[in-house]
């Protein structure tokens, strides 16, 4: 008998990324304050239960990420908040699954109404035939999805195939990590009934008949009623 593949492959998260997950919360929640030193490799190695060498790794990565400075002989400073790499998809990611706060979330809103029409209304100026092959597909996806896992994971397909299609590069690379590593965490958090869900597609459908039809201008419109309606789910919602 064949063996069913029931199941994804286990990711081993490498230590010192465990590591560097506890310090970047805290430091980015403000459990450790700006301008105050972390405590030195000996205390951080005990306290961790892990090498010395696991912690320089960590601390090197909170470096690169702009959350701590480190100088010889005095060691890792927290930065000021304003030199702090938060749009980076790991510590954007980190946040979303560390129950974030909601402040954080209509930030990315905010970011996604700023950049993601523009990405509409440029996807409907340039898209290819095999472009909008991709944006009808996820908007079969959704309404084929029979859960609200599978809907989620359509509408970000949607959106990323939106993203894809605009054919701009820096719009791209700005973007497509938000989308990828964010959305689907976001969207849990403020889609509560998968009727409600079931009920955005027509308006994502409008997007995508905007494109196919080279409507720069209602694809855009049509990209913000999205998005801001995301924004008032997000506002009425508890966290």
């Amino acid at each position: 008998m064949a063996e069913l593949n029931i199941a994804q492959p286990i990711k081993r998260v490498r230590l010192h990324e465990q590591v560097a997950r506890t310090l970047s919360l805290k430091i980015i929640n403000r459990e450790l304050e700006p301008e105050t030193l972390l405590p030195n490799e000996d205390a951080l190695s005990r306290q961790f239960g892990v090498s010395k060498p696991v912690i320089r790794e960590a601390i090197n990565f909170m470096d690169a990420k702009g959350l701590v400075h480190v100088r010889p002989r005095i060691g890792a400073r927290i930065c000021d908040p304003s030199g702090w790499a938060l749009n980076d998809p790991l510590l954007m990611k980190w946040r979303m699954e560390e129950a974030p706060e909601k402040d954080f979330i209509l930030n990315l809103l905010e970011v996604r109404i700023i950049i993601e029409p523009i990405a509409a209304g440029l996807a409907a100026e340039r898209a290819r035939a095999a472009d909008i092959d991709k944006i009808f597909a996820a908007i079969t996806m959704m309404e084929d999805a029979r859960d609200i896992e599978e809907h989620i994971a359509a509408d970000i397909r949607f959106h990323l195939a939106i993203l894809e299609a605009c054919g701009n590069e820096m719009l791209i690379s700005s973007l497509k990590p938000i989308i990828e590593n964010i959305l689907g965490s976001s969207f849990t958090h403020f889609i509560h009934s998968f009727a409600a869900a079931k009920d955005s597609i027509a308006i994502h459908r409008k997007v995508a008949e905007a494109i196919r039809g080279k409507n720069s201008d209602d694809a855009i419109t049509a990209m913000k009623q999205i998005i801001q309606r995301s924004a008032e789910d997000t506002k009425t919602n508890d966290f």
